[in-house]
């Protein structure tokens, strides 16, 4: 499906009107599949890799920042530390650490939304 039917479709359905506006062709002799649907089914592929791309790039945004904020390696293999190797950072310990931020960054949130309020207060 998606552009290369959409395409034959038009082209079919133009060549079976072409064919019947000159009088070689009466009426609908076969059944063509409809462009709009085609067409529609295009668009919804095209939506479709859209949000693909959007999250491909919201993905990689978050590993950037990842890398960024926190310096080391997570370890997924194992949930204990081993006591070799201290530049890994074990999962439970990465949730942990993740668990936090998203604590505070919700206590930021709202004692702004607190600040706010108390400046304009609503009537």
């Amino acid at each position: 499906m998606g552009l290369p039917n959409t395409i034959k479709t038009a082209a079919q359905t133009l060549n079976q009107n072409s064919q019947i506006d000159v009088g070689s062709q009466k009426g609908v002799d076969l059944q063509i599949p409809r462009f709009d649907k085609n067409l529609e089914e295009f668009y919804s592929i095209c939506d479709q890799i859209e949000l693909h791309l959007k999250t491909s790039i919201k993905c990689l945004t978050q590993q950037e920042s990842s890398n960024r904020y926190l310096h080391l390696p997570i370890t997924t293999t194992r949930s204990e530390p081993l006591g070799l190797n201290d530049n890994n950072l074990p999962y439970p310990q990465f949730l942990a650490t993740a668990s936090a931020q998203v604590a505070y960054t919700k206590e930021i949130h709202d004692t702004l939304v607190a600040a706010a309020q108390n400046i304009s207060p609503s009537d």
